[in-house]
C-alpha cells in the first residue's frame, strides 16, 4: 500500500496541473501566516538543537532520526516538513478551496506554535 503513495502524488499533480483554473491571488494574511509558520518551524529546530545537547530525546519517533544526525538532519526534517505543509495549502489553494487550506494553515501553524511553547517551558525549566 505505502507504495502507492508516490504514483497517487504523481497522478494528483498532474491532474492539478492539467487544469485550467485560474490563479486566486495570496492575502497579505495568508503570507503573514505563512511567515510565522516559517518562524516557529525555525524556533523549533533551535529549541529542539538545544534540548538535545542537554541530553533531551526528541519524541517523535519519525523525527528522531534527523534530529540524531545533527544539525544537517534537523534542517532536512524542517524543510521536509515545511515542504509539505506548502504543498498541501497550495493544492487546496489550487483547487479553489480556500476555506479549507486557511483553515489548514492556521491549525498547522497553532500547532507548530503549541509545540515552540512546549519545548521552550520545558528549556526553562532545565537550566544548565
Amino acid at each position: 500500500m505505502v507504495r502507492f503513495i508516490p504514483v497517487f502524488l504523481f497522478v494528483l499533480t498532474g491532474t492539478l496541473l492539467a487544469q485550467e483554473l485560474p490563479n486566486a491571488a495570496v492575502s497579505k494574511a495568508t503570507l503573514a501566516t505563512f511567515a510565522v509558520f516559517g518562524t516557529e518551524v525555525l524556533a523549533d529546530g533551535v529549541t529542539t538543537r538545544v534540548l538535545y545537547q542537554r541530553r533531551y530525546d526528541e519524541t517523535d519517533p519519525i523525527a528522531r532520526p534527523f534530529v540524531h544526525a545533527g544539525v544537517p538532519g534537523q534542517i532536512g526534517a524542517s524543510l521536509l516538513g515545511a515542504g509539505a505543509t506548502g504543498g498541501v495549502w497550495f493544492v487546496l489553494h489550487r483547487a479553489h478551496h480556500e476555506r479549507a487550506a486557511t483553515w489548514f494553515l492556521r491549525l498547522v501553524t497553532v500547532g507548530e506554535g503549541c509545540n515552540v511553547a512546549r519545548q521552550s517551558a520545558i528549556l526553562r525549566r532545565s537550566r544548565k
